[in-house]
């Protein structure tokens, strides 16, 4: 089972989740960051996105990743409505995206997410749970 809150950090955002496996984690932590940006349950999915990133090691990946979802979404004026991670390794990430372009009058806009960053950054596994917490610069 997969979850996700955020907690208070100075200037930022901090975002923890948890999931059964390291996919499970990433799209927790992905689906936060989504909910941050649009409310999720605003979005009904018309286009669908592949995203692969690769990175040095688990904590570096949920940054590349978090951090190309934020760009995407804001570039291409998309919310977010679900992701699937198909596939994850230390080092590389394989996923889906579910979004819609924004519409301004269906549409509330959160938080403008400037960058995913690596300030206490986690992505472990604890006793067969995978757990991390990453801080949003916004």
């Amino acid at each position: 089972m997969k979850g996700s809150e955020t907690f208070e950090h100075t200037a930022d955002i901090g975002i923890r989740a948890w999931g059964d496996s390291r996919p499970e984690l990433y799209e927790a932590l992905a689906e936060e960051l989504a909910g941050l940006i649009c409310p999720r349950d605003q979005v009904r999915p018309t286009v669908r996105q592949r995203f692969a990133v690769d990175a040095a090691d688990p904590g570096a990946l949920a940054v590349a990743f978090l951090g190309q979802l934020a760009d995407w979404s804001q570039r291409r004026r998309m919310c977010i409505a679900q992701v699937r991670v198909d596939a994850a390794t230390d080092t590389h990430l394989e996923a889906e995206v579910a979004a819609e372009p924004l519409d301004a009058s269906r549409h509330e806009l959160g938080q403008e997410i400037k960058a995913a960053t690596y300030h206490k950054l986690e992505v472990r596994n604890r006793d067969g749970r995978w757990e991390g917490q990453v801080i949003l610069d916004i």
